[in-house]
């Protein structure tokens, strides 16, 4: 559960519909990244960054929404607790000018995208919860209503989703990896990159064929995800090449993280669906982390040398 030192108390989130029915000793990781927006009373809310980029999750008190500011007097739309502001925007709708303020004393989650694919990954139940919640939109509970959301949704998922693994694409991290960086030069917080390469995949795949290509890329991601923790983030780069993101880790940190993944594929075989196994796949990895002046591209160059040197030492290995 949320240790102490975190603005809000683990019986507070429970009664809150994202979190219904999600263990959060599962997610403490991801909640420590979270941060919390106080506002006071009349005061105005007025997001760091575009509300599609983020969950602002009223923990506790209220929001007026004005769609003409120059009419505070008519009655206005509350947004209360438990409420995401924005989820229209977030779900698809066209964006309307409107002003928010709280009506209360009042106190928002800010969870960043990173954040909320992790808390996807972590927990299948904060996953619905979510999708409920924006498919839902504002007065909607109909699905046959929301079909033009659910398509939106499916064209923006196939950009950041790989279908075959799950896991997010290289668009996905080029984007966070960004930010990520901009967030170790503001802090100096440290942060390292973890790139994985499948050993002999190529003559993997013309041995077993494409099926056995895709279940060896399915059974090693199913392993990736088993073995990392929330807030440890990963990403399908390409081919048979993994992205591990790994916030407010030192690299020699993330080099011992990268060998206890390579050490658990060896023990990975692969279940082909129909009775036949295959035998376990070993991995290269190369670990880079960020320094002073470095940015995102750059990051991710570093640690793909990094695996090209683990792959030259001749594979199941760990370079940095």
């Amino acid at each position: 559960m949320p240790r102490n030192h975190l603005p809000f108390s683990a019986s507070e989130l429970e009664a809150l519909p994202l979190f219904r029915f999600v263990p959060l000793e599962c997610i403490e990781g991801i909640l420590e990244h979270s941060r919390v927006v106080s506002l006071g009373r009349g005061e105005r809310f007025e997001p760091a960054g575009p509300l599609g980029h983020a969950i602002h999750l009223i923990l506790e008190g209220r929001l007026a929404v004005y769609y003409d500011v120059r009419e505070r007097d008519d009655t206005p739309l509350h947004l209360e607790r438990g409420d995401i502001v924005g989820q229209s925007l977030v779900s698809g709708e066209p964006e309307v000018p409107c002003t928010l303020a709280a009506t209360e004393d009042t106190r928002l989650m800010v969870l960043e995208e990173d954040l909320i694919w992790s808390l996807a990954q972590a927990s299948h139940a904060a996953a619905c919860n979510l999708l409920g919640i924006l498919l839902r939109g504002r007065g909607g509970s109909s699905l046959g209503s929301f079909s033009g959301t659910v398509r939106d949704y499916a064209l923006r998922n196939q950009a950041v989703v790989d279908p075959l693994t799950g896991f997010q694409s290289r668009r996905w991290l080029e984007e966070i990896l960004s930010r990520q960086v901009d967030r170790f030069t503001a802090s100096g917080r440290p942060l390292s990159l973890v790139m994985i390469d499948i050993d002999g995949f190529r003559a993997f795949n013309e041995r077993h064929g494409r099926t056995g290509g895709d279940r060896a890329l399915h059974d090693v991601a199913q392993t990736l995800r088993n073995s990392l923790r929330p807030g440890e983030l990963v990403a399908r780069y390409g081919g048979d090449t993994f992205a591990v993101l790994l916030p407010e880790t030192e690299p020699s940190t993330a080099g011992m993280i990268a060998d206890r993944l390579r050490q658990r594929l060896m023990h990975t075989v692969i279940d082909m669906g129909d009775g036949t196994m295959l035998p376990p796949l070993s991995i290269s990895a190369g670990v880079a982390g960020a320094t002073p002046g470095i940015d995102g591209p750059a990051l991710a160059e570093s640690a793909l040398a990094a695996l090209d040197r683990a792959k030259a030492a001749g594979g199941n290995t760990v370079s940095r």
